[in-house]
């Protein structure tokens, strides 16, 4: 690679061992506080991340945009290398669209419930399971055909 085309190496790990390891011209992330895109030479930073996409832009013509699903975690730029630390992370290709659209409607169910119980926790809980699960619907739909 030529020095005029500079790129990050960008590594997603979860707790279930390595998810993403690709060269990439830029990476965008959700922080906590708002939306990031890292460029090549990017200044060294950390921050939370939240439920979210992960969307790196590859050198791949055929298949320009990669999605990685994410339920939050830390995110650490340094010398053009992007490592993300994930609570859970899940490819678009790898998604099972049955079973997390039965999460989805056991998160809603679960809500509905809750919201009958009066029960805040029970109701912050289903919410954030409902997230989760919307989140990873919305990054399947970025699967590379």
């Amino acid at each position: 690679m030529s020095q005029t085309n500079k790129s990050l190496q960008v590594q997603i790990v979860s707790p279930n061992g390595l998810v993403y390891n690709e060269e990439a011209l830029k990476v965008h992330v959700q922080s906590v506080d708002g939306g990031r895109t890292i460029l090549p030479d990017h200044i060294a930073m950390m921050t939370a991340l939240d439920i979210s996409a992960v969307i790196v832009t590859t050198f791949n013509q055929e298949t320009p945009e990669d999605y990685i699903a994410i339920n939050g975690g830390l995110l650490e730029v340094r010398d053009n290398e992007v490592n993300i630390i994930a609570n859970m992370a899940i490819r678009a290709r790898d998604i099972d669209d049955a079973r997390t659209s039965m999460e989805k409607t056991l998160a809603e169910d679960a809500m509905k419930q809750a919201e009958i119980n009066q029960d805040i926790r029970a109701y912050q809980m289903a919410e954030l399971d409902l997230k989760k699960a919307l989140n990873q619907l919305d990054v399947m739909k970025h699967r590379h055909r």
